[in-house]
């Protein structure tokens, strides 16, 4: 008897033991747009892309947050994985996260890309024609005219900004 009871007071230490590591591993995983992404003028692209999820000049293209309540379980199950593989330490939850980064900031590309042009609504008609004017202007090697119908695309600086920081 005596010995199932130490063996059950050991197992509480343990649990115990790894319950505090778990509280004292304070990691995040932030992806979107940082300070030092700007476009050629100088306009900060956190701020273009928080007028596009928010609206201002334009309705609410909600990208970041449509794609966060349509991954958040896989990112989850991701970081579940990685931790069961291998094991609990500083190092494995810093892999999880940074693994969680790699592919959430693929899908919030793919969120981008696919973005239906009337969804909530189509680009005003003088933002049709801006783009229409850029893309006639476009010449020169690897330029491309661009789709004045797409939204939340024009330069392709918004989506090739996307990043993320793993912070413990």
């Amino acid at each position: 008897m005596s010995v199932g009871y130490h063996a059950d007071v050991k197992t509480a230490g343990l649990l115990k033991q790894y319950l505090n590591k778990i509280r004292n591993i304070n990691t995040v995983t932030e992806v979107g747009f940082f300070e030092d992404a700007t476009y050629p003028d100088g306009t900060s692209v956190a701020y273009v892309a928080y007028l596009n999820e928010y609206g201002q000049h334009n309705p609410p293209r909600p990208f970041l947050k449509r794609t966060m309540e349509k991954r958040l379980n896989a990112w989850t199950g991701l970081i579940q994985n990685v931790l069961k593989r291998n094991g609990l330490s500083r190092a494995s939850v810093h892999d999880a996260y940074t693994q969680v980064g790699i592919v959430a900031v693929g899908d919030v590309k793919k969120t981008i890309k696919a973005w239906n042009p009337n969804d909530p609504r189509p680009n005003k008609p003088a933002t049709i024609r801006a783009k229409m004017r850029k893309s006639a202007n476009a010449s020169g090697k690897n330029q491309v005219g661009n789709d004045p119908y797409r939204v939340l695309h024009d330069t392709g600086v918004m989506m090739n900004s996307v990043v993320y920081k793993v912070r413990d």
